[in-house]
């Protein structure tokens, strides 16, 4: 693979890419953050901090993937997860040479590897448990999987730490929360576990949990579990203590039709979302006291309801719309808006590039709905929330069918091409500081970036 520098980016209107005007298009809201952090486990959508003079991306290493179950980074490592005939293996090679630094065996198959730098640990779930759930009279159902055990390795090494029941659900720089699940896939206990030497700090029996999630989700303070009636009960964290409790309202969940209740919130808020295909009824509480702050029942559309900085984004048929989360006040909204996925503390993306290659993306302040910068085409890659810019893929017209690195500042909105390399066909890439990791037609690349 070669590289070429490109520079900075012309002008929208000399960009043979950007034929036409930007347009929004009219699809649903998805939350890429928490919810995609509970989906998507505790991942997001940036990119690599900007680094000084000179910019550039060029190949460094690239491996076969093709038997890979998945892949993990660390600010040093790749590791690979393999499964032949019922056993697992994860490799560890250096993110700068691609040098395989050790290799780790288990009896069985395993879950989605997570890495967790600051303790130099990896967290392996095992003990898969399968579960179909019936979902109404008509004989649909579903199905939903959770592990009955995590295995600690090390970073470093390779070695096994220790090993737990419960799988990880929520995890900090030296702890993780545990859930374990009975055989129904309800949430049976919670333990919150120091992860250098596997001690317990506090454990609490949860009988008949339906739902839970923690608040807010990045450094949470605040455990939310609820029942099939809706009890809802507020823990501490840090101490497993119950800080308050109440009953709301709660429907009847049907994940095959589209009907399901979702928490999520901030802070200081709880947000419960009852969704439905063809109404949004949502209800705001203080974390605190659970008391109700204001509700919306949107009889007629259906949408979703999600923390955004320190705002609330509700979706519809129409577009975006952004209320004061206390007030219940709107502030602002945005028509045909689709995608909108938070990517710093007051940034919003709101784009297509989600739901297919080069689609167009628009970076808007979260205050105000203001656009920062002008809009861009390309596929957002996934990293650390914590730095302050993103790395986005496009497809190039000259040289054509190569692929361009860009670096989006997500405060001023200012892009910079940093180069292009051959073509990443379906933009899957991860990155963290000074790296860019993608999967390529049955290829694993790792590129240096600055």
């Amino acid at each position: 693979m070669s590289t070429i520098e490109l520079g900075e980016l012309p002008p929208a209107d000399e960009e043979p890419e950007h034929t036409g005007s930007f347009r929004w298009p009219r699809r649903h809201i998805r939350q890429a953050g928490a919810v995609l952090a509970t989906v998507l486990c505790a991942a997001t959508l940036a990119g690599s901090a900007v680094a000084p003079e000179p910019h550039g991306v060029r190949p460094l290493w690239s491996i076969e993937l093709d038997d890979a179950q998945s892949t993990t980074l660390s600010r040093d490592r790749l590791f690979v997860h393999r499964s032949l005939n019922g056993r697992a293996t994860v490799t560890a090679y250096d993110l700068a040479t691609g040098t395989v630094i050790w290799q780790h065996a288990f009896d069985g198959t395993i879950g989605y590897l997570q890495a967790v730098d600051p303790a130099g640990v990896i967290l392996v779930p095992s003990e898969a448990h399968v579960v179909t759930m019936s979902t109404s009279d008509d004989g649909s159902s579903y199905s939903t999987e959770f592990h009955r055990r995590t295995v600690a390795i090390s970073m470093a090494t390779g070695a096994e730490l220790w090993r737990a029941t419960g799988e990880p659900y929520s995890i900090g720089d030296d702890t993780v929360l545990l859930t374990e699940y009975t055989d129904r896939a309800d949430l049976a206990r919670m333990r919150l576990v120091r992860l250098s030497d596997r001690s317990t700090i506090w454990t609490r029996e949860t009988p008949g949990v339906k739902n839970q999630t923690v608040l807010p989700t990045v450094h949470p303070e605040r455990i939310v579990t609820a029942t099939a009636t809706g009890a809802i009960k507020i823990f501490s964290y840090a101490s497993g203590k119950l800080i308050t409790s109440a009953t709301v309202p709660w429907s009847q969940g049907n994940p095959t039709e589209g009907y399901y209740n979702d928490l999520t919130g901030t802070g200081e808020l709880l947000v419960v979302n009852r969704t439905r295909r063809e109404k949004l009824d949502m209800s705001v509480y203080r974390l605190d006291t659970m008391t109700e702050l204001w509700k919306m029942d949107g009889s007629g559309f259906n949408g979703f309801a999600f923390p955004c900085g320190a705002t609330l984004c509700v979706s519809n048929s129409t577009g975006l719309e952004v209320y004061d989360p206390v007030t219940g006040a709107r502030r602002w909204t945005l028509d045909g808006a689709s995608n909108a996925s938070m990517v710093s503390a007051d940034r919003l993306m709101i784009g297509d590039s989600l739901g297919r290659p080069d689609g167009p993306n628009q970076l808007v302040d979260v205050a105000t709905g203001t656009p920062v910068g002008e809009p861009l085409n390309g596929t957002l890659t996934w990293g650390d929330l914590k730095e302050s810019s993103m790395l986005l893929l496009r497809t190039t017209v000259s040289p054509p069918d190569r692929t361009a690195v860009v670096r989006w500042d997500l405060e001023t909105g200012r892009q910079r091409v940093l180069g292009a390399v051959d073509r990443i066909p379906d933009g899957a890439c991860q990155t963290v500081p000074g790296y860019l990791a993608c999967h390529s037609t049955g290829r694993f690349q790792v590129l240096a970036v600055n």
